[in-house]
């Protein structure tokens, strides 16, 4: 055990999984117990390090000399676990800060878990923490095991298990008892754990610390996490980025998802659900597989243990039961997978082998008879494998005494000889000792094989996924280059707490947003002058930062088309907007011209309390009030993420042009996006909320016809502006 996993590790979290000596803080005696458990894991696993027993009742503990007080420790302790109540915490941790201990695990709960007196107390222990510069994990965790290292800093009964090798995941969760049931099936399952971490209430570190450090072990090939809600957007997002271009991929279970899970996850462990719109646009953006259950990232991490590219989306399904194939099929189809038909020469080649009443189209049903043929099966796959036209073959096997060893043979053979990725689908092994030995055989060759076809479907499509955001990481085409802002964006940004629609379509303009043309009038006849000068028809608007809803404040007039029109209107609009809101300081009326013709589209920003800017995206009009077909992404976007965003619409089609409609330009709602995602990113601190609703786009180019921008008021820095 080596410290070169932390010499270069800035914020101590290195420490938790390669500690030197670890002190166990109300050590027990009984295993069972959280004090307990720990002492005898760490002596059964051969844990290399020192061990210290702190317990005054005791004189040795689990063979280990027992000592009153961390004090009383000859030498330095990395590691302090601290398994006392909750009132005796704070003494623990001073005494920890004294003898200079680097990270400490609390077991203890009683915290911001239980209530506002908690809170009081967790909030104690993270001053005490932060100026002794010590690191801590939880409270109210399980704790962590490090198997690389044989550290077990854990009380869960998974500190008991034989650790499955090799151990390529990395698992951090923000419940400890589920994290640990995933911990234990994951193992049954074959899967193995390089470490656990259950993060608790995240006093200090958290569940982004603790995966952004495990990226870089070399043992850590995948992260899977439970989370209920990340602390820091930003961080999640380094860490993100970090694992993306590290081709590292992250397994979120994201919970919350609705309003009575959302109160359930709060109520947890004090962390609060976000949006989960948010989460997950958040997560597609960053390449983070979010999963729905356990079996999602076994079957994952058995794939991606394999070290093959899942390079396209084609698959081929090769199985001995038609009606499993066509289940297969659907099921690849709807998770956006092609089954494309097989044809031409692989055709011909499949209808040689496979018997007259079998089917050579995708999927291939080899039938019983074809099924018992181990020989037919090979050949079937090696015609597959050969197809420029298939990138993944999906293969269903029985894996049968006496015919097993030859058919997973041939199929090691296979698989060496292409770099295609094929899933073995079979049913594994239960007492027979051949077909264990048969299914060995393929998984140490690298093969992966799963139970169930359907779940196999899912990963293969996860994987397609997650490798084509690899592939796109760090591609400097998606990156939009800087805008120069125009002058004056600045002060009128920060010019008044509540700006009109003109003051804002200003800054768009400063920004390279296109928006109508159009001028302020403070009287009638400057409008009937300003109507002249853009040409008939026109709008009228009036211009309040109080007056935020025109329409219900009698506060427009649309197509007017003389200067009778323009005049009367103007009257009618102040005297309607005066009645609606008589304290309204009103900076006069907009002439604005009419914009004919086009597709309606919303982009705004919201801001959101963990991920701070968010930019949406969505159709005009009823598509977005009525059905909320929107899409996020969080600020700053990419061109990729303005183009993916435009994409994922139900209403794309309106787009692409309808009934003889010519399609929109979306280079220019590109444009517009990753513009308000710069304006909004520059001016975080500043700007709340944006709205242009609607920008008009043609099919050449756009026009914002209306824009709100909100500054950030509930700040009292931004008050003192």
């Amino acid at each position: 055990m080596g410290t070169a996993a932390f010499d270069n590790d800035a914020s101590g979290i290195g420490f938790f999984y390669h500690p030197r000596s670890i002190a166990i803080i109300g050590a027990s005696s009984n295993p069972a117990k959280p004090g307990g458990r720990p002492l005898a894991a760490l002596r059964k696993r051969g844990y290399a390090g020192k061990v210290y027993p702190i317990n005054p009742r005791h004189q040795e503990v689990e063979g280990y000399r027992c000592y009153p007080t961390i004090l009383d420790v000859p030498g330095g302790v990395d590691m302090a676990i601290i398994s006392v109540p909750a009132e005796s915490v704070l003494d623990a941790l001073g005494q920890c800060a004294a003898k200079g201990v680097k990270v400490v695990v609390i077991f203890s709960a009683g915290f911001a878990e239980v209530g506002p007196e908690g809170r009081a107390l967790e909030a104690r222990v993270r001053e005490l923490a932060r100026a002794s510069r010590i690191r801590i994990l939880g409270p109210n965790c399980l704790g962590l095991i490090n198997s690389a290292d044989s550290v077990i800093a854990s009380f869960a009964f998974i500190a008991d298990l034989e650790p499955v090798t090799p151990g390529t995941v990395a698992f951090v969760s923000q419940s400890g008892a589920f994290g640990a049931m995933m911990y234990a099936q994951a193992t049954a399952a074959g899967v193995g754990f390089s470490s656990f971490t259950s993060v608790g209430n995240e006093a200090d570190a958290e569940f982004s610390d603790f995966a952004g450090y495990l990226l870089d072990t070399p043992e850590t090939q995948l992260i899977g996490g439970y989370l209920e809600g990340a602390k820091d957007g930003g961080k999640l997002r380094q860490v993100a980025e970090k694992a993306l271009r590290m081709r590292k991929p992250i397994l979120i279970l994201k919970v919350g998802r609705t309003g009575a899970g959302a109160r359930a996850a709060s109520s947890h462990t004090g962390s609060l659900a976000g949006d989960d719109q948010i989460y997950d646009a958040f997560f597609r953006q960053m390449g983070i597989v979010r999963i729905e259950a356990l079996g999602d990232l076994t079957a994952f991490a058995i794939l991606h243990r394999s070290g093959r590219e899942y390079r396209g989306r084609r698959v081929a399904i090769l199985g001995g039961s038609g009606g499993q194939g066509v289940l297969l099929a659907d099921k690849c189809e709807r998770l956006g997978l092609s089954v494309p038909e097989i044809s031409g020469a692989t055709r011909e080649q499949l209808e040689r082998y496979l018997p007259a009443f079998a089917s050579a189209r995708n999927p291939i049903d080899l039938t019983a008879q074809g099924g018992r043929d181990t020989s037919v099966w090979g050949k079937c796959l090696r015609v597959l494998l050969d197809d420029p036209g298939i990138d993944v073959v999906l293969a269903q096997a029985f894996i049968r005494e006496g015919t097993g060893m030859k058919l997973a043979e041939e199929l090691v053979e296979i698989c060496r000889a292409t770099e295609k990725p094929v899933v073995l689908m079979t049913h594994l092994p239960d007492d027979s000792e051949y077909v264990a030995r048969c299914i060995a055989l393929v998984e140490d060759a690298g093969i992966p094989i799963l139970a169930d076809g359907l779940q196999a479907a899912e990963a293969v499509a996860k994987l397609c996924w997650y490798h084509e955001k690899a592939s796109q990481a760090g591609d400097a085409s998606s990156l939009p280059p800087r805008i120069l802002p125009g002058e004056g964006a600045d002060a009128l940004i920060r010019s008044r707490e509540r700006l009109s629609e003109f003051e804002c379509k200003r800054i768009l303009r400063c920004y390279g947003i296109p928006v109508t043309s159009e001028a302020l009038a403070t009287s009638a006849e400057k409008a009937v002058a300003e109507a002249r000068e853009l040409g008939y028809p026109v709008a009228l608007k009036i211009q309040s930062g109080e007056i935020l809803h025109k329409t219900e404040a009698g506060g427009i007039r649309l197509d007017l088309a003389s200067e009778g029109e323009v005049r009367a209107a103007y009257q009618e609009i102040l005297a309607s907007s005066k009645r609606f809101a008589p304290d309204a300081a009103i900076r006069g009326v907009l002439v604005q011209e009419m914009v004919q013709g086009g597709v309606e589209v919303i982009i705004g920003t919201t801001r959101d309390p963990v991920f701070g800017p968010v930019v949406m995206f969505g159709l005009g009009g009823i598509f977005v009030e009525a059905l909320r077909d929107v899409s996020f992404r969080v600020a700053p976007v990419t061109r990729r993420d303005a183009e993916e965003m435009i994409g994922e619409i139900r209403g794309y089609r309106v787009l692409e042009g309808m009934r003889g409609k010519p399609p929109a330009d979306i280079d220019a709602i590109v444009e517009a996006i990753l513009r308000v995602s710069q304006l909004v990113t520059d001016y975080a601190d500043e700007i709340e909320e944006i709205d242009i609703n609607p920008l008009v786009v043609f099919s050449r180019g756009a026009k914002a016809v209306d824009a709100l921008v909100t500054r950030r008021w509930d700040r009292p820095e931004a008050r003192q502006a």
